[in-house]
């Protein structure tokens, strides 16, 4: 027979062994969370409006203090300009007064001297003589009321420099102590001011800089500690530099306040000094106007009353000269107004 059968052949189970786990877990880790290292916001340091305010006052004050003062020295000296030219035109009127009298003289004796000559060379020579002594008699009298009117004036003058130049000194002295402790007050409101101004510069520079170190920081890899070290110092020391700064500050805002107040009083306390002192000085020249004006006054006295005196004596001249001419003509003495048909005339001025 073929019948054949393949005999049964099992093939053994072979299992693999399992293979050990290979999951493997990355164990967790996490930075600790860094503290927050920012500036804390800083006051916006805007100018302290009472310090401004007291500043800007004192100074509007002082501006005011100071027109006012050249206000009145503008009037002081419109007013001594106005007198100036009052007493020119006063000196320059009397003085025509005394040309224009000097002059009525002269024409009075020229009228005499010409009449005299037509009378006569012996009438002539008499009438020449008496006026030649009566002008030099008037002139002598209005010469010597002219010195002592000049005198009086003079001392008058002196006087009244005196009188101006005391209280000028004192006016000074008065202008110059007020004006001495108003110049200190500006100089330390002036330092106040720009200690205050330079302060905020500072406190600004000093948050720019904390702002820009911050960032860096903030951009700073967390790992580099080194230089995250480094930051985190320079931004304590900034902040600590601007909270002074900003104490400064506050300090020099209240300094600011005190010297506008002390600049405030010295502005005024000057401004009264200013009043007082121009009243000093307005006062002397009152005084000193009052006593030249009585010298001017005793001067022209003086000359009205010689101008009369020469007046007479020429007066009492001119009739000794006609009586001469008079006595020559009825002499008999040949007169040159006889040749042409008839005597020459005294002419009465």
């Amino acid at each position: 027979s073929t019948d054949f059968k393949v005999p049964d052949f099992k093939v053994p189970d072979l299992k693999v062994p399992a293979m050990p786990s290979t999951d493997f877990k990355v164990p967790s880790f996490s930075m600790p969370a860094m503290p927050d290292l920012k500036l804390p916001d800083a006051p916006e340091m805007k100018p302290p409006p009472a310090a401004d305010k007291a500043a800007d006052d004192a100074a509007a004050k002082a501006a005011a203090v100071k027109a006012k003062a050249k206000e009145a020295e503008e009037a002081k000296a419109v007013k001594d300009a106005a007198a100036q030219r009052a007493a020119a035109d006063k000196a320059k009127a009397a003085e025509e007064a005394k040309a224009a009298a000097a002059k009525q003289r002269a024409a009075r004796e020229e009228e005499l001297r010409a009449a005299a000559a037509a009378s006569g060379d012996g009438a002539s020579e008499e009438v020449q003589r008496i006026l030649a002594s009566a002008k030099a008699e008037s002139e002598q009298v209005v010469a010597d009321a002219s010195a002592a009117g000049r005198q009086l004036t003079s001392a008058a003058k002196a006087e009244a420099g005196a009188l101006t130049s005391e209280a000028a000194s004192k006016a000074s002295a008065i202008r110059s102590q007020a004006e001495g402790v108003a110049s200190a007050a500006r100089r330390e409101a002036s330092g106040a001011k720009s200690e205050l101004s330079s302060l905020r510069s500072e406190i600004a520079s000093l948050e720019q800089r904390g702002a820009a170190t911050q960032a860096e920081y903030d951009k700073t890899f967390f790992l580099n500690f080194g230089k995250r070290g480094e930051l985190k110092d320079e931004v304590k020391r900034l902040k600590d530099d601007a909270a002074r700064a900003t104490k400064k500050a506050d300090k020099a805002a209240k300094a600011v306040d005190k010297t506008a107040g002390d600049l405030e009083k010295a502005e005024a306390s000057a401004a009264k000094a200013g009043e007082q002192a121009a009243k000093i000085e307005a006062d002397a020249a009152a005084k000193a106007a009052k006593v030249t004006a009585e010298a001017e006054k005793q001067a022209a006295a003086l000359s009205k009353k010689a101008e009369g005196e020469a007046a007479k004596v020429l007066k009492s001249a001119e009739s000794k000269a006609k009586a001469a001419a008079k006595a020559a003509s009825s002499s008999g003495s040949v007169l040159p107004g006889a040749a042409v048909g008839g005597a020459s005339k005294i002419v009465k001025p």
